[in-house]
């Protein structure tokens, strides 16, 4: 079943001034009698690192607390912020079950973000949108954006109300963001006839780093253009599997297409070494010959990240 996006009114985060206040599952904030909730700590480590790092990139980050009905029932925005071993967020709460969810690198400059409401956004609502025009998505900055969320935590009450206990929760923050290059070699000497985009259907994600089933965008990278070749470096959200990724290599002045294929499928999944849980940066190179020295031309040979996954047969 489709997936529908329910989009929210789109607008930059709000930063919520002053201290941290009480999270209420009834969202009124003045009856809370008890100092007790989460005590937020803040890492980055993908199941191929051995230990727990504290990225340097990540200076703001947007926090959301949701509690055990799925709404939201506190959001923040932090900024200038340093993560290391002692860097924590107390969120006083009342007793109950919460999810904490934090995003790094959000940018209202290149995505269109919905405006978070305490008591009506749910986690499966949608949090933010590239911004788009006539179907090409807005060139993405090279800034890495991180995800992370936390497992349910329960808050108890205790036995005395007014007990002081903060429950720890750590969120462990990952990159969704993929930088990829992809040149093409071998091409004629006018090679400015040729141009390589991306089209992918992964431009929203919701509150809980899900992709939201959306259009298909066409991603146009800034190319660079050598002896007989071209280069384009993208910038894409999340690669997950189930969603479509195609790479096109085309002639822009006869319209027709050297190469369409899969990103996933046909090219990086294809090299043993590529784990998109781990790997963020990919090179993939295509190389072109004239099959018959009139200006036909089809690519023979496919390397990702220097993995030759396709060689294919030249003889006619």
């Amino acid at each position: 079943m489709v997936k529908r996006i329910k989009y929210l009114p789109l607008a930059l985060l709000a930063l919520l001034s002053g201290s941290v206040r009480c999270v209420n599952q009834s969202y009124n904030t003045d009856d809370c009698q008890t100092e007790q909730g989460l005590e937020v700590s803040f890492f980055s480590q993908s199941r191929c690192q051995d230990d727990a790092l504290y990225p340097e990139d990540i200076s703001q980050m947007s926090v959301f607390v949701f509690d055990g009905n799925g709404l939201l029932a506190y959001h923040r925005t932090l900024s200038d912020i340093t993560l290391g071993e002692d860097y924590t967020l107390s969120i006083p709460t009342d007793p109950g079950l919460y999810w904490v969810v934090a995003w790094a690198g959000l940018d209202g400059d290149y995505l269109d973000i919905s405006e978070p409401q305490d008591g009506v956004t749910r986690k499966d609502d949608l949090l933010f949108a590239i911004k788009r025009t006539d179907g090409t998505a807005g060139q993405l900055p090279d800034v890495p954006v991180y995800f992370g969320e936390s497992a349910a935590v329960y808050v108890d009450p205790g036995e005395n109300s007014s007990e002081e206990e903060y429950r720890a929760v750590g969120i462990n923050l990952l990159e969704i963001t993929n930088r990829i290059t992809v040149s093409v070699e071998g091409l004629p000497t006018d090679s400015v006839d040729y141009a390589i985009t991306i089209e992918a259907d992964n431009g929203s994600m919701d509150y809980d780093g899900s992709i939201l089933y959306d259009d298909v965008l066409v991603y146009e990278p800034s190319l660079t253009y050598g002896d007989a070749s071209v280069e384009g470096e993208f910038t894409l959200l999340k690669l997950e599997t189930g969603f479509n990724y195609y790479i096109v290599v085309s002639n822009i002045i006869s319209g027709t297409e050297l190469y369409r294929g899969s990103l996933l499928g046909t090219l990086l999944l294809k090299n043993p070494e590529v784990d998109l849980n781990c790997d963020h940066d990919f090179t993939i190179r295509f190389t072109a010959e004239d099959q018959c020295d009139c200006g036909t031309y089809t690519i023979v040979e496919i390397w990702v990240n220097n993995w030759l996954v396709h060689s294919y047969d030249t003889e006619f």
